[in-house]
């Protein structure tokens, strides 16, 4: 698979921007999700005193919020997938066919892109300013080969399962 070939002429066929975009909502809903019972049990725990709610209430955000980062992690090794990517019937392949390993997922897919972005925003002390490397990343899926930045650091694509 050349990386520099456009989406039509790959062996395999890349997801659509709409699938990846679907993929990753999916996940940052689940990531978050286990904040909800913490939200909602605060203002209670907070009015009538009791604590020990509360801190059951954390507990359990922080039981369900390690299960799903393990799942996650489990599902990437093993398919190239996370939840959101599985529900939407897409995956990661290097561009030898491969499925990435962790590290070149955490490594070159991740890190880089959160790190410049903190970075940024410690230079220039405007919170928010480290989104457009976010934002950059994610424009370049309009190129012909629907790559992100992140893609190609990692040497990955996103294909239809």
């Amino acid at each position: 698979m050349d990386p520099n070939q456009t989406q039509d002429t790959y062996e395999v066929e890349a997801a659509t921007r709409l699938s990846r975009l679907g993929a990753a909502l999916i996940d940052v809903v689940l990531q978050f999700a286990p904040l909800a019972p913490i939200f909602l049990l605060l203002p209670g725990a907070m009015l009538s005193g009791q604590v020990g709610m509360l801190v059951v209430g954390l507990l359990a955000a922080a039981v369900v919020w390690v299960a799903l980062l393990v799942t996650q992690i489990v599902l990437l090794v093993k398919n190239g997938q996370t939840i959101g990517k599985k529900v939407l019937g897409i995956r990661m392949i290097t561009s030898e066919g491969e499925i990435p390993s962790l590290w070149r997922v955490f490594l070159l897919r991740w890190l880089p892109f959160v790190v410049t972005a903190a970075t940024i925003e410690l230079i220039f002390k405007v919170r928010g300013l480290g989104n457009v490397i976010h934002l950059v990343d994610a424009l370049l899926i309009f190129q012909p080969t629907r790559r992100c930045l992140h893609d190609l650091f990692a040497d990955t694509h996103v294909i239809k399962a």
